[in-house]
């Protein structure tokens, strides 16, 4: 009995002693991983720390622009309605303007031009003879 019990402790402390070896090498893996962990976290908060601003800023500068554009468009919707209102207010003005124009007898203006022509060149002529 006393082998069969140096034995069995034999036995266990060997088992014992794999055992710690196992978990030595578990926790200087988890140790590892843990370490990597930390890296990788620390890496991504640099990251961000440097992008936050630069989104920030580019927020800021979307924002802006949309508000130019906003004004731009307020401005382009004036200047569409006021073009309107010239448009409509000019119209009765345009017709009327074109119907004088229709009735204006270019033949009879033709003729009095020529009539003009005719009572002036004389005049013409003997202002050259004095002058």
């Amino acid at each position: 009995m006393n082998q069969n019990s140096i034995s069995d402790r034999s036995n266990t402390e060997e088992l014992l002693a794999e055992i710690l070896a196992q978990q030595k090498k578990e926790s200087r893996y988890g140790r590892i991983a843990v370490l990597v962990s930390l890296l990788l976290v620390l890496a991504l908060a640099a990251a961000l720390i440097t992008l936050i601003p630069r989104a920030a800023a580019l927020i800021d500068h979307a924002q802006s622009s949309l508000t130019k554009i906003d004004l731009l468009l307020a401005q382009a919707d004036t200047l569409i309605s006021n073009a309107n209102t010239m448009i409509t207010d000019n119209t009765q003005a345009v017709s009327e303007t074109v119907g004088k124009l229709n009735e204006v007898d270019f033949a009879g203006l033709n003729e009095a031009i020529e009539g003009l022509n005719a009572a002036i060149r004389p005049l013409c002529e003997l202002a050259k003879l004095f002058g």
